[in-house]
């Protein structure tokens, strides 16, 4: 029987994008697991706290992690600070029962790149998640493109997911690059929330929610050198925010 060659130099499908999901709802884990899979993701899950670093580092990379705040023996904010520490290209979408905007301040503080209350919309959590999952992937496959973005005493490298600032390099998470860059491409025009939501997050129509709002707090903190009196990224009462440099 003659031998079959195979031509290797043909593009090979790539593998699946990687979800984890950190909650102790099985409910929830199950049916998110079923709708993630059925749209081509993979997905790992774990409901331990406690062990929930270690199955990340036993896993990754990841393109998004779904995390839970109220976990038992460790919590969401704990989990976040340690993947962090090593990961700041994984988007990271909390889940908590918690409706304080100090609280979604705390997790966006540490590299979360979105925050949903509960209880929720099952499809808003699906589109949100495939949402990061599309910029992680895009971002994957220009990862090779360098691209900084000058602007007034900052350079941002996309790149690589860094803002060079007089207070020193900062590591931003993906989407606070796109979110900055957002900015720099629309460099002194007034972007509402509802333009940013869209072409940021994904998200389309009037929806009522802080996470712009919250976000453009950490960038204040990386950007201004007072955030409570803004220089750079104005607040224009009704309207949204602008850049200026």
């Amino acid at each position: 029987m003659a031998q079959a060659n195979f031509d290797n130099s043909l593009p090979q499908p790539s593998p699946p994008q990687k979800i984890l999901i950190i909650d102790d709802d099985p409910k929830l884990v199950i049916t998110l697991q079923y709708q993630l899979e059925t749209l081509g993701f993979e997905v790992v899950s774990t409901g331990q706290g406690a062990s929930a670093f270690d199955t990340y580092l036993r896993h990754r990379p990841f393109s998004v992690i779904v995390l839970d705040v109220n976990l038992p023996e460790k919590d969401g904010f704990t989990i976040l600070k340690e993947i962090r520490t090593v990961d700041h290209h994984s988007g990271i979408l909390m889940l908590t029962a918690r409706q304080s905007d100090q609280d979604k301040i705390h997790g966006l503080k540490y590299g979360a790149d979105d925050y949903l209350c509960k209880p929720f919309n099952e499809e808003e959590l699906i589109m949100r998640i495939a949402r990061i999952a599309s910029r992680s992937k895009l971002m994957t496959q220009s990862h090779h493109f360098a691209e900084l973005l000058n602007f007034g005493p900052f350079r941002l490298d996309t790149a690589n997911l860094t803002l060079h600032t007089m207070k020193g390099e900062q590591e931003l998470t993906v989407l606070e690059v796109d979110l900055l860059r957002c900015f720099v491409n629309h460099m002194g025009k007034v972007l509402s929330r509802d333009f940013l939501l869209h072409h940021v997050w994904g998200i389309k129509g009037r929806i009522e929610t802080r996470t712009v709002d919250n976000h453009i707090v950490k960038l204040r903190r990386y950007l201004e050198n007072n955030p409570s009196q803004p220089e750079y990224i104005i607040s224009i009462r009704g309207r949204g925010y602008k850049l200026v440099c």
